[in-house]
């Protein structure tokens, strides 16, 4: 039985835990909505997974052209938060392998990510995106700066990984896992 995905009176939970999948060694939790939304806010209460090597993903995504606003909230940094954007120029379908890569930013929070729930949002407009925490604006980006804002419909996604880069997040040990995260209060206003 596939526990990585679970719903109960907390809230839904996603999990990551070693198992035999080839070149990638961890199986792991994720949802997303069916369809596309337009510029708005979209809010979730998390409980992040604790842990090096491991991430709790909130995002908005699109692939034909790549375009993606993400928050991530990093287990071997428990008092931070990345957030990032990512845009490929291009209309609806296109598939455009160049564009802007990024250019993450970490915010301090002041407060443990993993030992309790916190409200955390992306607030997407024409030309301005805004996180925030806990109904407090964390960070804005406007206009180009540093990468120009997505412009097309984008599913809302959440997750929990394992990447690649040490770099990014911290080596991964095995023997923490299965590690948890936990997602509740789930809003979205188009």
């Amino acid at each position: 039985m596939n526990e990585s995905l679970i719903a109960d009176e907390e809230g839904t939970h996603l999990t990551i835990e070693k198992a035999s999948l080839g070149e990638r060694p961890y199986l792991s939790g994720a949802f997303a909505s069916v369809r596309p939304f337009g510029y708005g806010r979209f809010e979730a209460e998390i409980k992040a997974a604790a842990g090096p090597g491991i991430v709790t993903g909130f995002f908005l995504h699109r692939s034909a052209p790549r375009q993606e606003i993400d928050v991530e909230l990093r287990g071997n940094d428990p008092r931070g938060m990345l957030v990032n954007v990512y845009f490929n120029p291009g209309e609806e379908g296109t598939s455009m392998a160049y564009g802007y890569r990024g250019a993450p930013h970490r915010i301090e929070l002041g407060f443990d990510i993993i030992e309790d729930f916190h409200r955390y949002a992306i607030d997407w407009r024409p030309g301005r995106i805004t996180w925030s925490v806990d109904d407090r604006i964390v960070h804005e980006r406007v206009g180009w700066d540093p990468t120009p804002i997505p412009h097309l419909p984008m599913k809302f996604h959440s997750n929990l990984w394992a990447p690649r880069s040490e770099d990014f997040a911290g080596r991964i040990n095995g023997s923490s896992l299965p590690a948890r995260s936990v997602f509740r209060n789930i809003s979205v206003w188009e």
